[in-house]
């Protein structure tokens, strides 16, 4: 009787063992596994956000890009307008100084002042030339100044009238140094050909603040 009580309390006790052994071993697997879970899910979640940083700081370097870009080409339309407007202001004030020529020549001859012609010449084949120079600058911009005497460039009848008035002043200026006397008054029709250089110097003014309002440049005539 004893024997037969103590063989199930063996297999009792064996099979504690052995579920206790069972747990043992299947427990720390089990907790190993979640572990691995874990850790695989924040390496994931990690290796997303990592993504989303990169893929953030991609379309930051192209924005950033693209304004310094829109920057750039803004600087170099300022530019590009200011040059403009540079030489359109350098071809009005050659052709200013080649009119006050003109004008303190004939304030001169209306004096009685002698003037040479070597003189003469010097000084407005350098006004000319500049003028010409100036005129030739503005071409870049897709402005076409004739210097003939005709309708077809922006200040054609500009420089065709002070061209005839200084051919006219030329004339009264060499007529005076081969006499030796002043011409008293200056013969009318030096005095004519100056005021329609006046005159075209004024049409000319319009154009060129219409050209610098075409460039932006702001500018208001008073």
């Amino acid at each position: 009787m004893g024997e037969e009580n103590a063989l199930p309390t063996l297999v009792g006790v064996l099979v504690g063992v052995l579920v206790t052994g069972l747990v043992g071993w299947f427990g720390p697997l089990r907790l190993q596994r979640r572990q691995a879970e874990t850790t695989a899910g924040l390496q994931e979640r990690l290796r997303l956000h990592e993504l989303e940083l990169e893929e953030m700081r991609t379309r930051s370097a192209l924005a950033l890009q693209r304004l310094q870009n829109e920057h750039e080409r803004e600087l170099e339309t300022a530019r590009t307008a200011q040059t403009r407007i540079d030489r359109i202001v350098c071809f009005r004030l050659v052709g200013s100084a080649w009119m006050q020529a003109i004008l303190a020549t004939l304030s001169r001859l209306e004096a009685g002042e002698q003037v040479q012609p070597a003189t003469f010449d010097e000084e407005f084949a350098r006004l000319r030339r500049e003028t010409d120079e100036a005129a030739a600058r503005l071409m870049l911009d897709g402005v076409w100044v004739s210097s003939a005497d005709d309708e077809h460039g922006m200040t054609a009848p500009l420089f065709a009238a002070m061209a005839r008035a200084t051919e006219a002043l030329r004339r009264v200026v060499v007529a005076a140094a081969r006499t030796g006397v002043a011409a008293d008054p200056v013969p009318a029709e030096a005095r004519e050909a100056v005021r329609a250089a006046e005159a075209a110097r004024e049409r000319f003014r319009t154009t060129l603040f219409e050209l610098l309002a075409v460039e932006g440049a702001g500018l208001r005539r008073v």
